[in-house]
């Protein structure tokens, strides 16, 4: 055992003498208390570089030594947390694809024929905004973040890169957008979710949620409009369309795996067929088109896609395969098992207790927040988020009486746009990693996902007062 985790073991002992013995706390308050220790753990190491999957493994055996004390043996917290890790199984398969989805563009030339495009229509002037619209505007047509992100983002982001805008600013334009659609489109499978959850229907949701998000949409316009002006795109003195054109083949051909994903993705098949078709076809194109033997075609798909050194774009397009995805497959692995042990465990009959303390609109909405965000760090994933906060918090808006609608805006305000501000989250990190940009530096710049809450909770207090 680490030194490390044998402290936080010792304080939790001490803890659980000196608090039990003073307040009256809800009863398993021990796993509570692990859970706030585990939380402040995983912020101290994303805030100092160290591996999400590894400050994960140690939340585990944090979670695993508190519910232990608290009566359940080891045998049966394995199992739980066996259960939970193998759900993750489709997740991984779909991290896996996406690096070989990211990589294989790269090699066909996909990437760089969609940025040679893209060059000539965008005003320099406008870059950050666009960046926002146009994902904003793809994931409301596809119903998808993670596609958007994967397509248009991914372009965007290296546009960003070889015009010398700052790469943060823009993939926070760029995962803010991308999430304007996935709340907001009929096409959305969270959109979907909720409206499960919430005994209502997506048609008569979307007027609603549009009309509520309208205010954080219009100030984030404007930022990203004087962000815009502030960090123009430099392409005046750019020669990167030749460059691109110097280094690829290019063909019309080269958009078969971008109309690939565009086509597939509205018949709600399995993210998997889209993305795994879409590099399939752009294998092909890279052997085809640009050169590439089978045999280093395997090699990018594992280690990524790369140019020689001494090419201009060497440190403008390069990226993807399996091997990046390696640690968001095991920090959701170990996330799902923690997700798994805590479900298996009745772990949230203890946080219903506290809810109690939530009296008014706004507070409920409040512990909402709250809650959301502590089940999208825990099951790192936007759907598990939602059910487990709406598992929670079902009771006490039925206590309150609050209408159906108005707790679709609560989810839709919260788990849907909260889980991408959570860097360890499956809605953040798959975009960060596939654009190839830091795990946190996005989030000052991702102004429609929490400007959207904050709006929603003023309306809630004003209308209290």
């Amino acid at each position: 055992m680490s030194p490390l985790l044998g402290m936080t073991m010792n304080w939790l002992q001490l803890l659980k003498q000196l608090l039990g013995q003073r307040y009256h706390l809800p009863s398993n308050w021990l796993p509570l208390l692990a859970l706030l220790i585990s939380c402040i753990f995983i912020v101290v190491c994303v805030a100092n570089g160290v591996s999400i999957a590894i400050a994960l493994i140690f939340v585990w055996l944090i979670m695993a030594y508190a519910l232990n004390q608290s009566g359940y043996d080891w045998s049966t917290l394995i199992d739980f947390s066996k259960k939970g890790a193998f759900s993750a199984s489709i997740v991984i398969q779909i991290f896996l694809l996406i690096g070989w989805l990211t990589s294989m563009w790269q090699a066909s030339g996909t990437i760089p024929t969609i940025i040679s495009v893209g060059l000539s229509f965008l005003e320099p002037s406008l870059f950050v905004v666009c960046a926002f619209l146009l994902p904003a505007l793809v994931s409301g047509l596809l119903g998808t973040s993670l596609g958007t992100v994967g397509t248009i983002g991914l372009v965007l982001i290296i546009i960003a890169k070889a015009g010398g805008i700052p790469a943060d600013m823009v993939a926070g334009a760029i995962i803010a957008g991308a999430y304007v659609g996935d709340r907001n489109s009929p096409l959305s499978s969270s959109a979907s979710l909720v409206a499960a959850l919430t005994h209502t229907s997506v048609p008569r949701n979307i007027g609603p949620m549009f009309m509520n998000s309208l205010p954080a949409l219009l100030v984030s316009i404007v930022l990203y409009t004087a962000l815009s002006f502030m960090y123009p795109l430099e392409t005046a003195e750019s020669n990167l369309t030749e460059q691109i054109a110097s280094t690829f083949t290019m063909t019309p051909m080269l958009w078969i795996p971008v109309a690939i994903v565009v086509a597939l993705l509205p018949f709600k098949l399995s993210i998997r067929w889209p993305i795994g078709l879409s590099a399939l076809a752009a294998s092909v194109l890279a052997y085809l088109y640009q050169g590439h033997s089978v045999l280093e075609l395997i090699n990018m798909s594992f280690w990524g896609f790369t140019l020689p050194v001494d090419n201009p774009l060497s440190t403008i397009i390069y990226g993807g395969g399996i091997k990046v995805m390696a640690e968001p497959a095991v920090s959701i692995f170990v996330a799902c098992a923690i997700s798994g042990m805590l479900d298996g465990v009745g772990f949230w009959s203890s946080v219903r207790q506290l809810l109690e303390h939530a009296q008014t609109r706004s507070d409920i909405f409040v512990a909402n927040v709250i809650l959301s965000i502590i089940t999208g760090g825990i099951g790192c994933s936007q759907s598990i988020a939602t059910v487990m906060t709406h598992s929670i918090m079902r009771i006490t808006y039925a206590k309150h009486k609050i209408q159906d609608k108005d707790v679709m805006l609560d989810f839709e305000n919260t788990g849907i746009v909260l889980a991408p501000m959570i860097p360890w989250n499956i809605a953040a990190m798959i975009p960060t990693v596939m654009m190839d940009t830091s795990l946190t530096g996005y989030i000052p710049f991702a102004f429609y996902l929490y400007l959207l809450p904050l709006f929603h909770w003023y309306q809630l207090r004003k209308r209290s007062m």
